[in-house]
């Protein structure tokens, strides 16, 4: 029996291509981020960023005038160390404060607002990095 090899150039060339490829690939670092809802700003600021949001989606039930007319131990969001007590995350809530988890409508947590309706992802994202920076009155 005899066996015949030939050299096929063009098998060689793949080869090389597909390794040359397999170590581009291998030496370039990639770090998944997940999407954003929206462009945040760099900074947040509590009285720019925050304040309109809930000023527009909360202050209906969350406001002085209803703290004062409530029996229930209803939040007054106008009182800044009412909010950054709420909005600082909670222990044993996977460090999730009870602001983000009701406005995200997380399981074990209220859903806010209470209408059915959610705020919107950018609302969401918005208030999760003031939270996050510590909630700064600023």
């Amino acid at each position: 029996m005899k066996l015949i090899t030939t050299f096929k150039p063009y098998r060689f060339g793949i080869i090389l291509s597909v390794a040359a490829i397999a170590g581009f690939l291998s030496a370039c670092s990639y770090t998944y981020e997940p999407p954003r809802p929206c462009d945040l700003p760099l900074t947040i600021s509590y009285q720019t960023d925050v304040l309109p949001i809930l000023k527009q989606q909360c202050y209906s039930c969350h406001s002085a005038d209803k703290y004062k007319t409530e029996t229930s131990n209803t939040l007054n969001m106008e009182d800044f160390a009412s909010l950054k007590y709420y909005a600082t995350p909670a222990n044993g809530r996977d460090n999730v404060s009870y602001l983000v988890g009701n406005i995200r409508h997380a399981p074990g947590f209220q859903p806010m607002p209470k209408d059915g309706q959610k705020l919107s992802a950018c609302e969401i994202a918005l208030i999760q990095a003031w939270v996050d920076a510590g909630a700064p009155n600023k």
